[in-house]
Order: C-alpha cells, then structure tokens, then sequence
C-alpha cells in the first residue's frame, strides 16, 4: 500500500516518548522528548504529546495522521490503552480517540513491538519477508509477527509474546504463572545479575553496574572467558525459544533488535548455530536470522507507517 502521506510516529517508552515525522520510512525531523516519569497521569502525558504534535505540525503541515507504539496492553482495534508497563496512571484509557478529537488527524495506536516489527518489515532488515518473527531483546522481550503479509496480532490482539514462552517447564517463575520464561533468563538485569553470580564463582568481585550488556559485551570481546561464556549461553536459551518458534511458524525472517542484540556475533553465532542443531534442514536451510537494521527509530517508522496507511485507506 502507497505510504505518501506524511505521519508523526511516536515512540511510548517507560523513561521517555519520543517522535518524529516520518514519510516512507524516512525520518524528517524529530520532535521534543518528553520524560514521562515527570507526569503522574495520563492526562498529564496526553497533554504533552498533544503540545509535541503541535510542534511539529507546524513545521511539517503536510502531516496528515499520528501513530504511537506504546509497551503493555494495547487494543489497536479500539484504540483504548488498557494498561501499561512500567508507567501508572494508564488504565482504559481511550488514547486514539483523545488524539483524534483534539488533533483533527487520522489516530493509531498499537503495541511497541508489533510498531517495531511493522517498521522493520516495511522498510528496514525484513523488507523481503512475508512470514517474518520479530523479537526485541531489552529490559524484557517482545515479540511480533507478520504473518502472509499481514501484521498479525491474534485473537486478543496480543500475539508474539515469545518472552513469555517457556524453555524450562520446571524453571525460574515469571509473572504469568508460566516458569521457565525467556525473559527470566535474557532480560537486562537478569544478565547483569548471572555475570555477578558467575564472576563470583570465578572468584571475582564485579559489581552488578559494571555486568550491562554493554560491559559484557566489551569483556568478551577483550577475551573475558566469563562473558564470553554467558554469551554462549544466551544465545543457546534464545536459540532454544526461537527453535520453538520455527517448528510452530515456519518463518522465512527472523529479526532481532534491542541494546542485547547490539553484542551482535557474540549473540547471533550461538543463536543460528542453536537453531540448526535444532530444527530440520528444511525449516533453517533459507531462514534469515538477522539484526534490526533501524535501531531505535523502528517503533517511530512502524507505527507512523501504520497511521499513514490508515489515512490512506479512509
């Protein structure tokens, strides 16, 4: 579908929000970022991203639509913010009719990890799929599917939470009553936390502020057996979450983003190697596991592309 119009994407995250205008996947500006731990309320926050949109009309008055990706429980369909992560005060919110009514632009909203993967398949590292798995890999995991071409969202518009899947049905407990979930296990702080357990069982004291993925990644690098070690090791846990998926989907992409997958070979090595000791020729043998290719502006891409579209088809 023709993505011509132009579209103000904003990116909902637990610290920050950020924005920018976008036009077929080509960032024209950003907006001000707002710290949403300054806003107790959604009303508050609304009245933020309203005064930004403004801002950036102004500049760019060709914007004919507004998409915000947002972390938690999201009704695209109905445009209501039912709760999310990590940020009170969000509970039922009707967000894309506030921005709709106050702005006089075409409104969507939708969760950020299937923003990400929409802006990852449409013009970034899953151009050429059609049956593509996105995960992004922060201080949780997310996940999103486009499946036949389509964003899929499932039944309860929350498909692709594979960071909730279980690899040890008898392992750590997670927040659904699921044990064993990815997330328990590859999260940030759940890596910082193994470095200090196995730098302590190496006998070295490294504090947990020194263990992020960054650290780590630069230990391993300079030949750390430690780090190197605990990468093998995430890698293998989500090589094991992502087999799963293929022997479920049979996906012909397989992209991953978010500050882990930035240690790149160290991580990607361990998970194709997993994936092929894993799962049937047929199933691997043309599968493309590959980085993210927009960084942090896919969530902006994706759900700007996904209100362009929207206006498009009004």
């Amino acid at each position: 579908m023709s993505t011509t119009r132009t579209a103000i994407g904003i990116d909902f995250g637990g610290t920050t929000i950020k924005s920018a205008v976008i036009r077929d996947g080509c960032v024209l500006a950003h907006g001000e970022v707002i710290d949403t731990q300054l806003y107790a309320h959604a009303e508050a926050l609304i009245g933020e991203m309203l005064r930004v949109i403004e801002a950036l009309r102004a500049a760019h008055p060709e914007v004919v639509a507004v998409g915000v990706g947002l972390p938690g429980l999201v009704d695209s369909v109905n445009g209501v913010v039912h709760a999310l992560t990590n940020v009170p005060g969000w509970s039922e919110v009707p967000l894309r009719a506030r921005l709709a009514e106050r702005t006089g632009l075409c409104a969507v909203i939708e969760n950020d990890a299937k923003a990400m993967a929409y802006g990852e398949w449409r013009y970034g590292a899953a151009q050429h799929g059609r049956h593509v798995m996105c995960i992004t890999l922060g201080t949780g995991v997310g996940g999103a599917l486009i499946l036949d071409g389509r964003l899929y969202r499932g039944a309860q518009l929350a498909a692709g939470e594979i960071g909730h899947a279980s690899i040890d049905y008898r392992g750590l407990p997670g927040p659904y009553g699921n044990p064993g979930g990815l997330e328990e296990y590859v999260g940030n702080q759940q890596i910082a936390e193994r470095a200090v357990r196995l730098y302590g069982e190496a006998g070295r004291t490294v504090p947990v502020e020194k263990c992020t993925p960054r650290d780590l990644e630069q230990a391993a690098r300079g030949g750390d057996a430690v780090a190197c070690g605990l990468w093998e090791a995430v890698g293998f846990e989500i090589g094991c979450a992502l087999a799963n998926a293929i022997w479920l989907l049979n996906p012909d992409s397989i992209v991953i983003g978010g500050g882990v997958a930035k240690a790149g070979d160290l991580l990607f090595a361990p998970i194709r190697r997993t994936v092929r000791e894993r799962t049937q020729a047929l199933y691997h043998e043309n599968l493309r596991i590959v980085p993210a290719a927009l960084g942090n502006e896919a969530g902006m891409i994706g759900c700007a592309t996904l209100a362009a579209e929207a206006a498009v088809a009004k």
